[in-house]
């Protein structure tokens, strides 16, 4: 067996094992047996005895009682139990290498791993253990085939390689983009956990920011179009009602259903020009509420359902806990207030001290607008951005505390604050939950969002439309470095055409495709000249040149002595003789003594068979000749 041959079936076992681990979803503990696989291929590279039959056996039989075990108690996924199972036997394989057609046992269930961990994860790493994964098993099944027929020693092996690997490859990508897409997993279940969010459920505790201010996880990438001005409020949820602990939403359950129209969930009417369009690449989030720019006037998104509460917050039930992309419409207009606005005004009972202190600010201001401004800039100059912040004392809400005694929080405790004071003074307000800011990537031309993000803000009741006012000061915080934002393009990129390639991507490929086709179709389109000779030759050469090139690389996929032999098979049939596809080299010869070429044909048969089945090389006179034979 070639070395060669031996070293690349641990390295595939290896690569099949690795590419589950580091999807991050298997049990540690029912992966522990990849370490008898390093033990196991030592022994086989080393050239050491295999295990006996009786030793495989049991093993085996201990395998899948451990398989039960793993699907009843431990993991109770059958495809993490597969998963593991895999690891086991590729252990166990590796003790019992005494044939070199066990190997191609190993590459089978090798390739079964990277079809599960095609399911588990969507990692770019993922793309990039396949690619080696497809080079390392091309090489190996080549390898494989020259063995079988005696003569992997004497032949080349590069450029069948490259050539199967780029066939291979490109033969995956038409495969990968011709078919069907669904909006879900075929196996109905999505692998990884779900990002945690705050502020995002109808229930939101004060305080619950502070450890998601710090957390730096990716919740969403943002593609803009068109000329749209930072700051990017990522509005959410709203929330109406405080109880002196929690912010609630009361309208969340008074949801009705948009209907999904020629594809599009349209919400309200806009005018093109006046519209911004986001199109939101999301982690995996544990909530259905959409996020945008504005107000949102559309959506384009898979699922078919999509709610909508009094207060204009959306959900989407078919984002929850995957990855997901949509496109969001969204104006700049102010939304009109046509709830209930009394709701808005609602305070809990003991804070007179709040309402005391926003009299006080607003004292001879007469405009709602110029209020807010000042209840607004007075939060912003006299109160300290800080994350650090200590419990209030039992006597005293949180709210007070950070108003009278520390003066110390963040966006929570000033969009509350500011709430509450405007609604002291009768202006209908809220507090709205989403993300402000991200990081711009420059080489993706995207912006990048994260947990750290996360903000509340203040809309307040102004003229009769909803108004944004934003209390919390400004925070500085450091970019990320130049290589991080490359990194970062490359997942989306991964995401964008691999991970979420869509049947719009399909149409759009098919479209592009079939533009020479459908010119004579469009109304007004006419050829002229040398521009018709050019649409009807352009085809024409390609598929000529198509035919060729087929026939080129079929010879090529022989070695020289062969190809040469194929070649004088078909020139004895276009001159009469009867050679069929099992025509023997010795019935050859006897059809080609009927056409009086006995002589020269003889020879080159007799060198076929010497050079094709005796395992030599031929030197350069020799190939000179041998190629010179038929035609003299």
């Amino acid at each position: 067996m070639p070395e060669l041959y031996k070293i690349l079936t641990p390295v595939l076992a290896l690569t099949g094992c690795i590419s589950l681990i580091v999807s991050g979803e298997l049990n540690p503990f029912m992966s522990l047996p990849i370490i008898g696989l390093f033990l196991g291929y030592y022994r086989f590279l080393r050239g050491m005895r295999q295990a006996p039959g009786w030793v495989v056996g049991g093993l085996s039989i201990l395998t899948l009682l451990m398989f039960f075990l793993d699907f009843l108690v431990i993991s109770r996924d059958y495809l993490l139990c597969i998963a593991h199972l895999t690891i086991t036997l590729q252990a166990i394989k590796g003790f019992d290498l005494k044939e070199p057609w066990d190997n191609l046992q190993v590459y089978f269930v090798a390739l079964l791993q990277l079809i599960i961990t095609s399911v588990l994860t969507h990692s770019i790493v993922f793309g990039l253990i396949f690619m080696f994964f497809l080079v390392v098993l091309i090489t190996a099944l080549v390898l494989s085939h020259f063995i079988k027929e005696g003569v992997a020693l004497n032949i080349e092996l590069r450029k069948p390689i490259i050539y199967i690997s780029l066939l291979t490859l490109l033969s995956s990508v038409a495969l990968f983009i011709s078919i069907p897409r669904y909006p879900k997993a075929l196996l109905g279940k999505s692998y990884g956990e779900s990002i945690k969010t705050a502020g995002f459920s109808e229930r939101v505790d004060f305080g619950s920011f502070g450890d998601v201010k710090l957390d730096p996880t990716i919740v969403m990438r943002v593609e803009l179009m068109g000329d749209v001005k930072a700051p990017y409020y990522w509005r959410g949820l709203t929330l109406d009602y405080f109880d002196g602990i929690s912010w609630v939403d009361t309208l969340g359950k008074g949801r009705r259903w948009i209907h999904k129209m020629d594809g599009r969930f349209n919400i309200r009417p806009f005018e093109d020009d006046n519209v911004v369009i986001q199109r939101i690449f999301l982690e995996p989030m544990d909530t259905d509420v959409v996020f945008g720019l504005g107000e949102i006037s559309a959506i384009d998104s898979e699922g078919t359902i999509l709610f909508m509460n009094d207060a204009g917050a959306l959900f989407l039930p078919a984002k929850i806990g995957r990855r997901f992309n949509y496109i969001v419409y969204s104006t700049h207009d102010l939304r009109v207030a046509r709830e209930r606005l009394n709701r808005y005004l609602q305070l809990p009972e003991g804070l007179e001290r709040i309402s005391r202190l926003a009299h006080s600010i607003t004292e001879g201001i007469e405009r709602d607008i110029d209020k807010a401004i000042r209840i607004e800039d007075y939060l912003r100059r006299n109160y300290t951005y800080s994350l650090s912040t200590s419990p209030p004392p039992p006597d005293i809400s949180a709210v007070e505390d950070f108003l009278f005694n520390s003066k110390n929080g963040y966006c929570e405790h000033y969009a509350t604050s500011m709430v509450l004071m405007l609604r002291a003074i009768g202006i209908p307000s809220r507090v709205v939950t989403g993300f402000l800011g991200g990081d711009l990537n420059e080489h993706g031309g995207y912006i990048i969002v994260r947990q750290s993000n996360a903000h509340s803000w203040v809309e307040a009741v102004i003229d009769g439309r909803w108004t944004r006012f934003d209390p919390t000061p400004p925070v500085l915080s450091m970019p990320p470095s130049t290589l991080t934002l490359y990194l970062d393009m490359l997942r989306l990129k991964w995401y964008r055409y691999v991970v979420a390639f869509s049947p719009s991507d399909q149409k759009k490929i098919v479209n592009a495709i079939s533009i020479p086709f459908r010119l004579p179709l469009i109304h007004g389109f006419k050829f002229y000249g040398l521009y018709a000779v050019v649409y009807i030759l352009v085809p024409l050469g390609g598929i000529v040149f198509t035919v060729f090139l087929l026939r080129y690389l079929r010879l090529r996929r022989y070695g020289f002595v062969t190809a040469q032999y194929i070649k004088l098979r078909n020139r004895l049939k276009n001159k009469g003789a009867r050679i069929k596809p099992s025509s023997t080299p010795a019935e050859v010869k006897r059809e080609a003594a009927l056409l009086g070429m006995d002589g020269r044909v003889s020879e080159f048969i007799r060198l076929y068979e010497e050079y094709r089945f005796g395992g030599r090389k031929m030197g350069r006179e020799e190939r000179i000749r041998y190629q010179r034979l038929p035609s003299k």
